[in-house]
């Protein structure tokens, strides 16, 4: 809570109050008690409203102060030659870049798949160069998007091993019903998939965007491979539970994280 927010919500609290004392000089004796009264009930739910407001921008504090050994961590395994952009808003989170660089180290994939694009690109980039082979191809449906992240993917010298595809949102036939997802032919020349990482598309693109990726990408995915859910939300919560009941044959593994990830795998028995 800013310290003017705050003084403004004790001011008006206060002010009504004030007015309640003042009519007890010039109104009728039953008058200011009520003015009272309802000062004070003005000036109570206003700091009951700052209390919960703090106690909330504390909850997200420690989430972030939380991120900060995991970022740590990704400095010392995942080394970059330029600062990589913030971690913050709707990009990926820390921790779950860790999981990425990680994951990446212990499967060795050779064709990874993300949907969306940005600091998440570059995190993918450095770990398969740190492999010393591989590429990851993104998915963008927003041209703008897309050549900012080219532009980052050169500022970092990642050419060798990370590239954008730009792939606007198009009708895509699943079970007989229509969704938009990105335009398939981008897929075309990938062969098998080893890692998805399923960042998109933006939710304020549309509703259940998201709910296409595994239905499309399943085909492609290498029976050793993972499909990695970035964000759970009330709409991926949705969207797991359509996968769940539509696509059994594949395991579901819940990672705690700050927004929330889960890991989709073909069984290993």
């Amino acid at each position: 809570m800013e310290r003017h927010t705050l003084e403004v919500m004790l001011r008006a609290g206060g002010a009504t109050l004030a007015a309640g004392l003042a009519a007890h000089l010039i109104a009728p004796p039953l008058a200011a008690p009520i003015a009272i009264a309802a000062g004070a009930a003005v000036l109570a739910f206003e700091l009951d409203r700052v209390r919960r407001t703090v106690l909330r921008r504390l909850d997200e504090l420690t989430a972030d102060l939380a991120q900060t050994q995991p970022l740590l961590e990704l400095a010392r395994i995942l080394p970059t030659r330029r600062p990589l952009p913030a971690m913050t808003g709707f990009a990926i989170a820390p921790d779950f870049a860790l999981l990425l660089a990680e994951l990446i180290a212990r499967e060795e994939p050779r064709v990874v798949v993300e949907t969306g694009s940005g600091v998440s690109t570059l995190v993918i980039g450095y770990a398969l160069e740190r492999l010393g082979r591989g590429k990851v191809v993104a998915l963008e449906h927003d041209p703008a998007y897309a050549q900012a992240t080219r532009a980052l993917i050169a500022e970092h010298g990642l050419e060798a091993y990370a590239t954008v595809v730009d792939a606007p949102l198009a009708a895509v036939e699943l079970g007989g019903r229509a969704y938009r997802w990105y335009a398939r032919d981008a897929l075309a020349d990938l062969g098998e998939i080893d890692l998805v990482v399923d960042d998109g598309p933006p939710r304020h693109v549309g509703d259940m965007l998201r709910y296409a990726s595994l239905p499309v990408l399943a085909k492609q995915l290498r029976r050793t491979g993972t499909f990695v859910l970035d964000v759970v939300g009330d709409e991926e919560r949705r969207v797991l539970a359509r996968w769940r009941a539509e696509l059994p044959e594949f395991e579901h593994t819940h990672v705690p994280s700050k927004k929330g990830n889960v890991l989709i795998r073909y069984p290993t028995s």
